[in-house]
């Protein structure tokens, strides 16, 4: 496998992303013993980066890449649920196409007049709107428990998305050999540039 090559890159983020679900359980969620009262820990600590998250505006230097690693094992712990190597390539394939898609539809945006954002940009809204009709952010949402769920679901999803596209705006990288923000970037830059 070749640093261009998706599935290795999928797998990669899959095991990273493994490490901070251990990381959050044996550490954070494990102020509380199993049972209500870590499901309340993980709650906390779900809307409190919830709240973080849609109140933040993107930044250019890693920011909320914390908020975004603790919200997604939360979310993911509260819906019991995992992320396979899949689920990575997906928002890998899913980033790298809105990329392309934005790039070729720059100059009729212009034209227009309309600013259609950086993909960034577009999934942070999406991940906005699907935490506010979870109903985690604090603000009123209509739906009932199980289609709370579901919008957390979704919050999942663009939040991955999320995540890949700010590593890849992200002008943060201390060339460390930490598997952070900078190592998302590095994983996945070599996928876009492969695809353009």
């Amino acid at each position: 496998m070749t640093a261009t090559d998706p599935q290795s890159a999928a797998v990669q983020l899959h095991d990273w992303f493994e490490s901070i679900l251990r990381l959050t359980e044996e550490s954070l969620f494990s102020i509380a013993p199993e049972g209500p009262h870590r499901d309340a820990v993980v709650l906390d600590t779900l809307r409190r980066n919830a709240r973080i998250l849609s109140q933040a505006e993107l930044d250019y230097e890693g920011k909320l890449y914390g908020p975004l690693c603790f919200f997604l094992a939360a979310a993911c712990r509260r819906l019991g649920t995992s992320l396979a190597a899949g689920h990575w390539r997906a928002a890998m394939n899913n980033v790298i196409d809105l990329q392309n898609r934005l790039v070729s539809a720059r100059d009729e945006s212009h034209d227009v007049g309309l600013d259609i954002g950086s993909p960034a940009v577009v999934f942070k809204r999406e991940f906005d709107e699907a935490i506010q009709q979870s109903g985690l952010a604090g603000g009123a949402s209509y739906l009932g428990k199980d289609d709370r769920a579901v919008a957390l679901g979704l919050a999942i999803n663009w939040g991955m998305r999320l995540l890949i596209a700010y590593a890849l705006e992200c002008s943060r990288s201390d060339g460390s050999d930490r598997k952070d923000l900078a190592w998302v970037r590095s994983l996945v830059k070599p996928l876009l540039t492969a695809s353009g």
